[in-house]
């Protein structure tokens, strides 16, 4: 059970909505940021606009320019702040793809007691970078997303809210349509907290090293001394902000695999495969993967459909359910001598369906990579089973959706 609660959102006014969010820049190509720091436009990434410039500042002198930009955005009014609330968020996706859930804070307390199950291990240096983040700037842009089964009572809340005019209503530069409903009225935040806190499992999906950086920031508060008060349920330190979303409204997609170079001839490599892999020639004919414990494989310009052999499926229990796992152990590890941080290997976004399939064979007939390796998207009762187990899951392991906005709401921490 999840100790959720509502907090005083900052978004930015009607007429800036447009072009004021972005995603996480990691999504955007160089070209594409430099774009948009162009000029002082009224953006988020005017606001973080010091992060960029690497090398000129130590990063904690860039951050303290952040939170000076932010103060600035609060002094001319730019940003709104509201009433303590929770928030409905909807996603729609030109495919028909629609997410949504509801945003509120989680207290850190939370992921540490296992109230929250997470299965992605930690970056350190993205958990070091972020806590610095909030040590200095204080205020966090995007919520970390959070899992758990159907639940009908809130489903029907959450329609019920969304018949009304919602406070966001924007068109990202996809092509995705992003609406925020607010909820402050005392009564319905009552009921939507006792809802949500009845939950009985819920999982971390995406955000873990921001998670992370959370946890440590609210251990350096504590042990400074630094809180609000002595109630700590109502220091902002130790929460986190996140969306709340259902089965219903989540979907898995494979993270595939490239390879710069296996070291040996086609045939040495197909021979050593074969000591834990059934293989299927597939010839030039593209193959998906039908099912777990399938992988396709791209090699030389044809395909072969690569099986686990059923005597090393599920072993060890939990993470020996994953394909990324198995292919890890049997294929990097012990024939190719490679570890999941190798620089030869990269990692590209799958799609569920065969159009991930020929994003993999585009990139290896460029000539940069020898060889590719396309997944099943992994069924979410296995990431579950790592986290009950207490397990850490490998590296892109799985994509998630919804992606989300970074300063589409935000919470300031001060």
């Amino acid at each position: 059970m999840v100790n959720f609660k509502p907090f005083k959102g900052l978004h930015v006014k009607e007429e800036n909505i447009n072009k004021f969010p972005m995603y996480s820049p990691e999504i955007y190509t160089e070209a594409e940021i430099k774009s948009k720091l162009r000029g002082k436009k009224i953006s988020y990434i005017d606001v973080i606009r010091a992060t960029f410039a690497r090398g000129e500042a130590p990063l904690s002198a860039r951050f303290k320019k952040v939170r000076k930009r932010f103060e600035e955005y609060l002094e001319q009014q730019v940003l709104e702040q509201d009433a303590a609330a929770i928030y409905i968020y909807e996603q729609k996706k030109p495919n028909g793809d629609t997410f949504g859930g509801v945003i509120g804070l989680v207290s850190v307390d939370d992921f540490k007691n296992m109230n929250i199950k997470a299965s992605e291990d930690i970056v350190e240096e993205k958990q070091k970078v972020f806590c610095q983040f909030l040590d200095i700037v204080r205020f966090q842009s995007n919520p970390v997303l959070l899992v758990h089964e159907s639940n009908p009572k809130l489903e029907v809340m959450t329609e019920l809210e969304k018949k009304s005019k919602p406070i966001i209503y924007l068109t990202d530069d996809f092509g995705i349509i992003h609406k925020m409903w607010k909820i402050e009225n005392r009564l319905k935040l009552s009921q939507f907290k006792e809802t949500i806190e009845k939950i009985p499992e819920v999982y971390l999906a995406d955000g873990t090293y921001r998670v992370a950086g959370s946890v440590a920031h609210s251990e350096t508060v504590r042990k400074k001394g630094k809180g609000k008060g002595k109630d700590f349920l109502w220091d902002y330190d130790h929460y986190v902000m996140a969306l709340m979303t259902s089965h219903q409204s989540f979907k898995i997609s494979e993270y595939n695999r490239l390879i710069k170079s296996i070291g040996m001839t086609e045939e040495e490599f197909l021979e050593k495969l074969a000591e834990h892999f059934t293989i299927n020639f597939k010839g030039t004919t593209p193959y998906f993967p039908s099912q777990k414990h399938h992988i396709s494989m791209y090699l030389d310009g044809e395909f072969y459909g690569l099986y686990i052999k059923h005597e090393y499926r599920g072993k060890p229990e939990g993470v020996g359910n994953l394909d990324a796992y198995l292919f890890e152990k049997y294929l990097l590890s012990l024939i190719l001598q490679m570890k999941e941080n190798d620089k030869r290997i990269s990692f590209i976004k799958g799609t569920g369906n065969m159009d991930g399939i020929l994003d993999l064979k585009k990139a290896v007939d460029n000539g940069e990579y020898k060889a590719g390796f396309g997944f099943y998207p992994a069924p979410l009762p296995d990431l579950q089973k790592v986290a009950d187990l207490g397990l850490k899951m490998p590296r892109r392991t799985a994509y998630v959706e919804p992606k989300l906005l970074s300063g589409l709401i935000i919470f300031d921490m001060k």
